[in-house]
């Protein structure tokens, strides 16, 4: 009986004679147009911002929402690539604010359309390789894999370039060691997108990365002298942004940050600003920092756009129009 060659030693031979290219796929991230980030091409699975939207932003799995091109010639060179996979996976969360995975990597015959493959009824290994999904360990522990607050940056249904300029400055800050050791931004940065990537965690395990945060932005930039009080320091750095905070909110955060701190409390005390009067306040009764932490990032970054509502973190509308 004849023997026939298996689907790899099939492979095997075609990338012998032609090109192979080599896909991630990535999973959770919502667009619909190809675009090109960190010397990688992206190639949406889905071009219908309705269909887009719901694979990408599902809160219970992570659903395979496009192709990365990498410009590689062997799987040999694929580790080459994993500190720009690293800080793209973090960008790409950022933008969402809901966590993005960039997971498996498949090589692809000459000639082979993975997209169509994968959108096809047809069986095909490549399916089996790139899966439309991906298991979840722990999902039975969680009640939902990935929570979201709403996206940071608009999606490009609607705003083709805001993401893109987004993503090829944050990559190259992120790999910027005299911007980091100026600004902290890498290291405030991440604890943004592990905030994200948490999910619901315990919320002084959340705020815990929120305040170090914050307060590390703020002492780069401003240097203040040792006796300045938290409050002063963080207002003094939202105004030197842009943002307006009143002296009672600098207070406030300042009061939460230190009762979470010093005592493991989520409730604290302070003295408002007019008649010196001694008043509650809970971290989950602070404006919405989460937000102002993303849009301090955005500010520092020197990024800026005008359908960004910079105000969003006490109205909680995230974009306006560019009129």
């Amino acid at each position: 009986m004849a023997s026939f060659p298996t689907y790899e030693q099939v492979r095997t031979t075609k990338a012998a004679e032609g090109v192979m290219s080599f896909i991630v796929g990535v999973y959770g991230y919502t667009f619909t147009m190809p675009f090109h980030a960190a010397g990688l091409r992206f190639e949406p699975l889905f071009v219908n911002h309705s269909l887009a939207v719901e694979r990408g932003r599902d809160t219970q799995t992570f659903r395979l929402t496009g192709l990365l091109h990498v410009p590689i010639d062997s799987l040999k060179s694929l580790p080459a690539w994993t500190n720009t996979f690293f800080d793209l996976e973090a960008s790409l969360t950022f933008c969402e604010r809901q966590r993005v995975a960039l997971s498996h990597c498949i090589e692809l015959l000459p000639g082979e359309d993975a997209k169509a493959i994968l959108l096809s009824d047809e069986e095909h290994e490549i399916k089996s390789a790139l899966p439309m999904k991906l298991a979840l360990s722990d999902s039975l522990s969680r009640r939902r894999a990935r929570p979201t607050s709403g996206a940071c940056l608009q999606f490009d249904s609607f705003s083709p370039d805001m993401r893109t300029q987004f993503l090829d400055l944050a990559m190259a800050k992120l790999s910027d060691a005299s911007f980091q050791d100026a600004t902290g931004f890498r290291s405030a940065f991440f604890r943004s997108t592990e905030m994200v990537k948490m999910g619901e965690a315990p919320i002084d395990v959340t705020y815990s990365l929120l305040f170090t945060g914050l307060e590390l932005l703020a002492r780069k930039a401003l240097k203040p002298e040792k006796d300045k009080s938290l409050s002063f320091i963080l207002k003094t750095f939202f105004e030197s942004l842009g943002f307006s905070l009143t002296e009672d909110e600098g207070r406030q955060i300042a009061q939460c940050r230190n009762a979470l701190f010093h005592r493991g409390e989520l409730s604290a005390t302070y003295h408002t600003e007019d008649g010196g009067i001694e008043r509650a306040i809970k971290l989950t009764e602070l404006p919405d920092l989460e937000s102002l932490f993303a849009d301090a990032l955005l500010k520092v970054l020197g990024f800026t756009d005008p359908e960004i509502n910079w105000n969003r973190w006490r109205d909680r509308t995230p974009f306006q129009k560019n009129n």
